[in-house]
């Protein structure tokens, strides 16, 4: 169980992190960063719609009949997933921007 949880930890780390860089070269308007942004988000919304439809993990520990934690990994990549969309609405955005300005 811990291996799974970590798995999806990492995954879910490296998802948030390629959304973070892809908001902040959109933010600082790089256009030679754009493709990769674009390729960054993608590849995020791509793993966060992997960690909700095939790395879902739920597990609980119950102590004398009480429940001791839970986790559900769902909130998290449902998160990340926002993220990424965000994240590409905007480096899109940014781009379209600056392509109409120019």
């Amino acid at each position: 169980m811990n291996i799974l949880i970590e798995i999806a930890a990492a995954q879910w780390l490296i998802t948030i992190v390629a959304c973070v860089f892809a908001l902040y070269w959109s933010c600082i308007g790089n256009p030679r960063r754009f493709w990769l942004g674009v390729i960054l988000t993608i590849s995020a919304i791509v793993s966060s719609y992997l960690g909700l439809t095939r790395f879902h993990i739920t597990g609980s520990q119950t102590v004398n009949g009480q429940l001791q934690w839970r986790l559900d990994s769902n909130w998290f990549f449902t998160a990340s997933l926002v993220l990424g969309v965000l994240a590409l609405a905007l480096t899109l955005w940014k781009r379209w921007r600056s392509i109409r300005a120019a």
